[in-house]
């Protein structure tokens, strides 16, 4: 009789464990929110829009059939999607004064996981966020929907850690990194020149995010007849962004998409970029002036 007894006082506190933690995270920190957290900095967080479809609550978390990724300067065109997306929870972490959430998803043929850990509850702490991304079909992503170039095909993976105060967003630490193998980027929009499409064999992304400022140690490009490298700094909060990249180009064989030597910049803002290629000779030709 006694063991049925703490058999039913157990049973109930993982029950009610659960129900707790899933109550806590619905009402006051909902994925929308995750999600903007993520994305703060790289995509103004605050000016996106999330909605979901199909959603279902389960035991242990909830399911969605589809979440749908949008942004204001995009009006009525998504950003990006995904599908088949699971939450979980870790009721037990609130015993530490803490939640967890896990998710994982499928996007454009590949997957997507998003782990967020340090959801402070009762203790005071800054969430940790772990993005994870594999084998995403770039060829799958809509043409003309970001404004640097017409559309861009290749295998994506990398991955995003961040540490993120709630209350201080301007104190957020975090790293990245981005591969990107056997594409093709079609008709980048230059400044200063006819739109060029940049066959490559890998784009490679690398670097840290030190509060409102996104700094990309290593852009490395090795396009078909091109090497690309440089780096540069994002400044963004959720009011404005400046981009500030400045890259040199080699060409490695005959026929080169951008031929000699030469420099490219990138300014502007995510949805306003503008991209100046200067071939070595002129900005010699420059220099004397």
């Amino acid at each position: 009789m006694l063991n049925s007894k703490k058999i039913l006082f157990y049973a109930g506190t993982v029950v009610w464990l659960f129900l707790l933690t899933a109550l806590i995270v619905y009402t006051f920190f909902p994925y929308q929110k995750l999600i903007r957290i993520a994305f703060q900095g790289f995509l103004s967080g605050s000016k996106m829009v999330v909605s979901i479809e199909g959603a279902k609550l389960k035991a242990t978390g909830a399911q969605a059939s589809k979440i749908v990724f949008g942004h204001e300067a995009l009006k009525d065109q998504p950003l990006f999607e995904i599908e088949k997306a699971n939450i979980f929870l870790e009721p037990f972490s609130i015993v530490k004064g803490i939640l967890s959430v896990h998710s994982n998803a499928s996007a454009y043929g590949g997957k997507l996981t998003m782990n967020v850990d340090n959801i402070p509850f009762i203790r005071n702490t800054a969430p940790s966020i772990k993005i994870d991304f594999t084998k995403i079909d770039l060829s799958k992503y809509p043409e003309n929907r970001l404004p640097w170039f017409k559309g861009i095909s290749g295998q994506m993976s990398g991955w995003v850690k961040k540490e993120m105060p709630l209350m201080a967003p301007e104190k957020q630490k975090g790293t990245f990194a981005v591969n990107i193998l056997n594409g093709d980027i079609k008709e980048l929009y230059l400044k200063n020149a006819p739109r060029l499409s940049l066959p490559f064999k890998e784009i490679a992304v690398e670097g840290r995010i030190d509060g409102d400022t996104i700094r990309l140690n290593k852009i490395f490009i090795k396009s078909i007849g091109d090497e690309i490298s440089g780096s540069g700094t994002i400044e963004s909060n959720d009011l404005e962004q400046k981009i500030d990249l400045k890259l040199s180009y080699e060409a490695t064989s005959k026929g080169a998409p951008l031929p000699g030597k030469g420099v490219v910049t990138v300014s502007g803002n995510q949805w306003s970029t503008e991209i100046n290629v200067t071939p070595a000779s002129q900005d010699k030709t420059d220099t004397k002036k």
